[in-house]
């Protein structure tokens, strides 16, 4: 795992994730497994958007590195002012929880 500042804080893969939203915006299924280490970000989307958390999905494609067609999806967070009050109680309580800007 790559150092940041989750690996050292006990957390369950959909805090980890709702939080790097929180903190980035946006994360592909490539740069979950590099940071974070789980390799199905789809099924951990899907249990933030049970919970009532808005997330976009926007396909990509582009080539690897043997000029293959390659695709994937980037996963963003909505606004802040776009979410449900009941996400924004939650969005506000992982920023004082965690110290995010």
């Amino acid at each position: 795992m790559i150092g940041n500042i989750y690996s050292n804080t006990k957390m369950s893969q959909e805090d980890r994730i709702l939080l790097h939203l929180i903190n980035n915006g946006k994360i592909s299924n490539k740069e979950c497994n590099e940071i974070y280490g789980f390799r199905h970000l789809p099924s951990v989307i899907r249990y933030l958007r049970k919970k009532g958390i808005k997330i976009t999905s926007e396909p990509k494609t582009g080539e690897n590195r043997f000029g293959g067609n390659v695709y994937w999806v980037d996963y963003t967070l909505s606004p802040f002012n776009e979410q449900p009050e009941q996400v924004q109680r939650i969005i506000n309580n992982f920023k004082t929880q965690y110290k995010v800007a």
